[in-house]
C-alpha cells in the first residue's frame, strides 16, 4: 500500500501480544483501528493506546468461531469509520501434547479459532477490501505453518492450512488491488501459552512464564514492525525470528527428515 496515513485497519487478537502491537504499529502511521477481541477489557486497553497517539479506535468484542458475529462485523466497522483497508487475521490459540492423547474437544477448539477464524474474517471483509482503491489483507501462521513439528500437532495442522489458504488466495487476487500476506513468526512473547490446549499444555505454560522466557523470546513489537512494512512492500510472506528462518530452511533442504526433530522433543517432554 502507498498510504497509510488515514487508513482503516481491522485487527483480530488486538487484546494483547502481536494484535496489540500490530495495532499500535499501524496507528503510529496514521491508521484508525478496529480493534476486535473476545477479552472487552484488554481491547478497550488496547483502543486507549491507540486513541492516545491520534487515531480513532472502536471496539469490537466479537469471537471470530463465531460466523455470524464476524459476519455482522463489517457492518459496525463501516458504522464507525466508513471503510475498511487492512483486515490482520492475528487472533489464535496453542496446543502441545501427542497427537492420539488430544480430545476431539482441543481439536475442534483449536480448528474453529485458528482455521475458521481466518476464514470468516477474509469472507466477511473481502468484499470491502475489494471497495478500496488499495488494501492488504495479512494472515498470521506460525514457524510450524512451514514444518510440521512434533508434539505440535494440531497447532501445526492449523497453522499449515493458513498457510496454503493464503499464499493460495494471494495468487487468486493478484490481478485485483488487494496484497496478500502470510506472517511466520517464530518464539514470540505472549500470553498465547497461557491459554494453551492440549496434554502439554501446562508444561507450555511454564516454559512461557519462565523467567528466562522474556530474553529468550522475541518482543511482539518486532512481528508489528515486519508486519506493517510487509503492507507498505506487498510482500508475499515474512519469516520472522532465528529459529522461524532456521525452520524453513530445514523445511527446504530436508523435507519429511523431521524424524530427529520427534526423538529430541521426546525427550524433552520426559
Amino acid at each position: 500500500m502507498k498510504r497509510l496515513q488515514g487508513r482503516v485497519a481491522v485487527v483480530t487478537g488486538a487484546g494483547s501480544g502481536i494484535g496489540r502491537a500490530t495495532s499500535l504499529a499501524l496507528a503510529t502511521r496514521g491508521c484508525h483501528i478496529a480493534v476486535v477481541d473476545i477479552n472487552t477489557e484488554s481491547a478497550n486497553e488496547t483502543a486507549r493506546l491507540v486513541r492516545a497517539l491520534g487515531p480513532q479506535a472502536s471496539v469490537h468484542t466479537v469471537d471470530i468461531r463465531d460466523e455470524h458475529a464476524v459476519t455482522a462485523l463489517p457492518g459496525a466497522v463501516l458504522a464507525e469509520h466508513g471503510a475498511c483497508h487492512i483486515l490482520v487475521n492475528n487472533a489464535g490459540v496453542t496446543s502441545a501434547g501427542v497427537f492420539e492423547y488430544e480430545s476431539i474437544d482441543d481439536l475442534r477448539w483449536i480448528i474453529d479459532t485458528n482455521v475458521w477464524g481466518v476464514v470468516h474474517g477474509t469472507r466477511a471483509f473481502l468484499p470491502l477490501l475489494r471497495q478500496a482503491d488499495e488494501a492488504h489483507l495479512v494472515n498470521l501462521s506460525s514457524m510450524v505453518g512451514l514444518l510440521g513439528l512434533p508434539h505440535n500437532t494440531s497447532y501445526a495442522l492449523t497453522k499449515g492450512a493458513v498457510r496454503s489458504f493464503t499464499e493460495a488466495l494471494r495468487s487468486e487476487l493478484v490481478s485485483s488491488g488487494v496484497g496478500v500476506t502470510a506472517v511466520f513468526p517464530g518464539s514470540i512473547r505472549t500470553n498465547i501459552t497461557q491459554a494453551a490446549g492440549g496434554t502439554h499444555a501446562g508444561l507450555l505454560g511454564r516454559m512461557g512464564s519462565h523467567r528466562l522466557a522474556g530474553v529468550a523470546l522475541r518482543s511482539p513489537d518486532r512481528v508489528a514492525e515486519r508486519i506493517v512494512r510487509a503492507i507498505e512492500k506487498n510482500r508475499a510472506r515474512v519469516v520472522i525470528g532465528a529459529d522461524a528462518r532456521l525452520i524453513d530452511l530445514v523445511a527446504r533442504l530436508f523435507p519429511g527428515r523431521s524424524g530427529l526433530l520427534g526423538r529430541l522433543t521426546s525427550r524433552l517432554v520426559r
